[in-house]
This record gives C-alpha cells, structure tokens and sequence, in this order.
C-alpha cells in the first residue's frame, strides 16, 4: 500500500505484469474513487466552462464527454480532467454537467473553477468523498460488466455516457477508457 493524495492504494495485488496482462487480454478493475469529483448546474453552466478551457464545449451533446484541460490566464494547463455534458434538468432546462479530476490537484481545481463561477447561479457540488469510481478496463470489459446492468452497454460510443442501474442501485457510466483499451468507468 502507498499514500497517495490522502488515500492508501494498492500498487498490485498479484504483479504489475499479471495485471497488466489481464487488461490486454482481458479485463482488469481499478478503483479511481480517490479522483476528485464535481456536479455542476446552471443555465450558464457551459459558458462559464468554456472560459476556462480550450475545447468547444458548445458543441458537446448531452450524454457526451470531452477531456480537456483547465487553464490559467496565460494559457498554461493547469490540470487535465474530463467534461460529461449531461442532459438539462427536466424542471428547470438549466444545463447540467460533471466533471472528473485528478485527486493531486483537486483542491487547486475546485478553487479555479469555484472562482469562475462566482455571482453566476451556477450551483456547484463536489461529492469526491460521497461517491466511488470504478474503472473496469480490457477487451472484455463490456461483457464482464453487462451481467451487472440492465441497459445495454454496447450502445454506449466512446466517450459516452449514460445514467444506468448497477445491481439495482442508481448508477452512471462512461466510456472513457484511459488503459490504450476499450472500458468503462
């Protein structure tokens, strides 16, 4: 076990190279919960979103996801993290996003988007310590986790993403592997 951004995290179980072979040739699960984790909503969600980064989040269509980067006022990255656009809240039409960050910069993260989104009415929640975040990665990624889920996970593209039922728990999934294989998250 090693300390990593506050979290005690395994290195291997077994050896880093029978693991690494069982996400080529198989699949292999990874627990990410330790990523930092934000929800955001607000009709201004987007526009405050696109300020800090360079990709054309306009663009992206619900159920969609972009990685991209957090930049300073210089243009200088800040960190990498991934954008989920997620459908507009039913009652409100306000626009509705989350976002995954890495857990050694999530503070810092959290400030910088905070700080943009002052005075907006976007309402901003982080829930890194509320919610677990498994990554289950592989060419048999898919066919591992479809006996655990109802909908069907074939429909989901890459970078893709979907509210679903997890062993009859509320869930969300996303394909955006990170292993070079395909996966979810």
């Amino acid at each position: 076990m090693v300390e990593f951004s506050g979290w005690e995290m395994p290195v291997q179980y077994t050896s880093i190279s029978s693991e690494h072979e069982a996400v080529r040739t198989k699949a292999g699960m990874f627990d990410i919960s330790h990523m930092g984790k934000f929800i955001a909503q607000g009709h201004d969600l987007i526009e405050k979103i696109q300020y800090l980064v360079p990709s054309d989040l306009s663009s992206l269509e619900p159920g969609k996801a972009q990685y991209t980067v957090l930049l300073n006022p210089q243009g200088g990255i800040i960190d990498d993290f991934i954008f989920y656009r997620q459908s507009d809240d039913p009652l409100t039409n306000e626009a509705r996003g989350f976002m995954i960050v890495n857990a050694a910069t999530k503070a810092n993260d959290k400030g910088w988007i905070l700080s943009h989104l002052e005075d907006s009415g976007v309402k901003f929640q982080d829930i890194s310590e509320e919610k677990v975040l498994l990554a289950v990665q592989g060419p048999q990624a898919e066919s591992y986790l479809q006996q655990f889920v109802k909908e069907n996970l074939a429909s989901i593209g890459f970078f893709g993403h979907s509210d679903i039922t997890v062993l009859e728990q509320p869930g969300f999934i996303a394909r955006t592997g990170y292993t070079g294989e395909d996966g979810f998250e």
